[in-house]
């Protein structure tokens, strides 16, 4: 396996993980937004 074919090899495999993580992300996000938003009321006069 040369040199290019081994960066071309994990150039797709850089890809593929990175699309899973935003795939997981867009997943997750609705399910741990409740986790990160602050319990904080802001109250008017």
């Amino acid at each position: 396996m040369t040199r290019k074919d081994r960066i071309v090899l994990y150039g797709r495999l850089g890809l593929i993980l990175a699309a899973f993580a935003m795939i997981g992300g867009v997943v997750a996000e609705p399910l741990l937004r409740p986790l990160w938003s602050p319990r904080l009321t802001v109250a008017q006069r």
